[in-house]
């Protein structure tokens, strides 16, 4: 009988139905393993996988065991993504000790945790046959975007290389030493030139020999730079005999990932490794271990709270993967902390491990109203049309999910008009309508520019576009200025056709479960339709916004000093004179911000009040006329007014 580690990832499916009940799967595997008489024993469990100890002849009993006590425990092995499993060594713990560090800490990586399960197999066979310099020669391109973990996968490779010797013995001590470096222009900050990576290679010593080089070679996806690359990599050959190297680049789709590692394993003994963009449940239990790993015991009443705020870290399309689940994890630990040395400070009890939900009050902005979404729609200035075409849109998809005979109309939508009419508004809370009418799961809002869609590179861009569609199952995807997928042209290839096909298409999959909102000019909206043909049919409805009158720009401004501010009755008058004295030449141009414009103004205002009254030694801020002019006067605004006054009255 032999000792083994194993782990069992879960496909995300199984474990999104799981959340709630951290680690119940795994408890169920091991109880329904003892029941069948055999011995196994979890060490750490998580959402998306679980690892064991267990005793078993060899590594093929062992994974029988473990999926025969799946099956006992769930009736089938449909859960279940991959096993991974390694012996353990004896009188080898430090080899034990990393391979059970990169089985209970990498997240969302199994082809890593497959190439190291591998590795832990072949390695020790070709030493024995004198072979190890078959495992120096091989080098890894890792396909990851950024923040999905590729420095802490390479290092963890190279220390793991390192402890499993594969270099000779007396280099052993100088091989513990690794570099990271990213190619690219030579005067773009942060970046490597070709010369500067080969100067660094050149210069190693023979006590400080770097083990695994770490190497972002993105800049040469660009198919202009593919004779760069190649040039790049035999200026490597002279180095692979003491350097192995791994790759970078971001996660591409099949074809063109295949094209770049041909260009590689032309020139190398290459291992592609892919790491896909992270899944929320991968996100969730990077924070639980990193609350964990600082002796801090998150309770699964935060579960809720710590979703919600990864959903709400990725609603402006600014997201930064493990960074920012780090981040996350790391407000709780303090939030926790300061609330201890709260209660310590008045000398009372405390739990000083549990992370409960009381303890991330703040965590989360609290929210602005608990208006319904109509009662929202109604405080909107100007919103009479669309709020009865929401109405109508909104009866009709209840009325044929109700009705079996009907097919569920698409719910996919075009808003047309100028800036600052209200589309990014109307959009949030038509989310927040069909949540509360039962037909998106979420209801929530994740805004992205047409640019944001369109990645960097040929490949990257449909995977680019199916993540954000991915996190947006079940709620609102805003896609503000789309016409630009049609216009733009991004480092010379229009990448926006490969993010309206990739869009065209999770639209239809997804058309029950996902509303895509695209916004625009009228006639830049209308020239889009025209550029896949299948993008008219998925947004039967568009919702066509007008620009403000005066009179409704007055309103707008007022209506935000009513509800934050006192106010003199002389502003309103002065602000009404303001707003009526602008020309409709300028108020319909097409460069005026509508009720943008006013929200600045109104900003502004109320910044000229607060200042007076601090200088004033006040704290209650009461809003007066002079603030108002003041305001106004400033140069973004008195250049409207001076052309306003030319455009209305000509020369005198």
């Amino acid at each position: 009988m032999a000792n083994y580690i194993a782990r069992i990832s879960v496909t995300y499916e199984f474990a999104a139905e799981r959340l709630d009940g951290l680690g119940n799967f795994s408890k169920k595997l091991v109880d329904a393993s003892a029941l069948s008489g055999h011995s196994i024993e979890r060490i750490m469990y998580r959402f998306t996988f679980a690892t064991f100890t267990l005793e078993a002849e060899n590594k093929a009993e062992c994974e029988k065991l473990l999926r025969e006590g799946w099956s006992e425990a769930f009736g089938d092995e449909g859960g279940i993504k991959q096993i991974f499993i390694s012996e353990i060594a004896e009188d080898a713990d430090e080899i034990n000790g990393i391979i059970k560090t990169i089985y209970n800490n990498t997240y969302g990586a199994d082809e890593y945790i497959s190439l190291v399960t591998e590795l832990n197999d072949t390695i020790p066979l070709l030493a024995e046959h004198n072979a190890l310099d078959v495992i120096r020669k091989r080098n890894y391109l890792i396909a990851a975007d950024g923040g999905c973990g590729f420095s802490t996968l390479f290092i963890s490779l190279g220390d793991y290389l390192h402890k499993m010797k594969v270099y000779p013995e007396e280099q052993y001590e100088s091989r513990a030493y690794y570099i990271e470096m990213k190619l690219g222009e030579e005067d773009k900050d942060g970046c490597a030139s070709a010369d500067d990576v080969i100067d660094t290679l050149r210069g190693d010593s023979e006590t400080n020999q770097y083990n695994i080089i770490g190497l972002d070679i993105s800049y040469f996806l660009d198919k202009k730079r593919q004779d760069e690359l190649r040039t790049f990599l035999r200026r490597l050959e002279p180095y692979q005999d003491s350097y192995i190297f791994a790759f970078r680049i971001p996660f591409l789709e099949k074809k063109v990932l295949d094209e770049t590692a041909g260009i590689l394993s032309d020139m190398m003994l290459l291992r592609v490794v892919q790491i896909p963009p992270l899944h929320d449940s991968v996100l969730m239990e990077t924070v639980w271990n990193i609350t964990s790993d600082r002796g801090f015991s998150p309770d699964t009443s935060v579960f809720d709270i710590v979703k919600e705020k990864i959903y709400r870290e990725k609603m402006d399309g600014r997201f930064y993967g493990f960074k920012t689940a780090t981040k996350i994890a790391q407000e709780m630990i303090l939030k926790k902390s300061a609330d201890i040395a709260g209660k310590l400070y008045k000398g009372e009890e405390t739990d000083t491990t549990v992370i409960k939900d009381a303890d991330l009050e703040g965590l989360l902005p609290k929210q602005k109203s608990k208006a319904t979404g109509f009662d929202a729609m109604a405080e909107l200035i100007g919103m009479e049309e669309i709020t009865q075409r929401v109405k109508e849109i909104v009866a009709q998809v209840k009325v044929s999910i109700k009705n079996e005979k009907l097919d569920r109309p698409c719910i996919h939508m075009r808003f047309t008009g100028a800036p600052g009419t209200g589309k990014t508004t109307v959009a949030r809370i038509i989310g927040q309508i069909l949540r509360e009418e039962g037909v998106l799961r979420k209801g929530g809002f994740f805004e992205y520019g047409a640019r944001d869609l369109v990645a960097e590179y040929e490949g990257q861009t449909a995977v680019k576009t199916a993540a954000i569609c991915r996190d947006a199952y079940g709620s609102v995807l805003f896609i503000d200025e789309a016409y630009a997928l049609d216009e733009g042209k991004y480092n010379g290839a229009n990448f926006g056709k490969e993010a309206l096909a990739t869009l065209v298409a999770e639209m239809e999959n997804h058309r029950d479960d996902m509303l895509v909102v695209m916004a625009g000019y009228s006639e830049e909206m209308e020239s889009l339709m025209k550029v896949n043909p299948g993008l008219r049919s998925r947004m039967p409805y568009l919702l066509e916004f007008k620009s403000y009158t005066k009179q409704q720009l007055f309103e707008i401004f007022m209506q935000m000093v009513k509800k934050h501010f006192d106010y003199e009755p002389a502003l309103e008058e002065k602000a009404k004179d303001y707003f009526l004295s602008l020309t409709d030449g300028y108020v319909g141009s097409k460069e005026f911000a509508n009720a943008r414009f006013s929200r600045n103004l109104y900003e502004r205002t109320w910044s000229k009040g607060a200042l007076r009254c601090s200088l004033a030694g006040k704290t209650d801020i009461l809003l007066t006329a002079e603030d108002f002019v003041a305001a106004s006067s400033e140069k973004e605004f008195s250049e409207k007014i001076d052309t306003v006054k030319h455009l209305g009255f000509g020369k005198q």
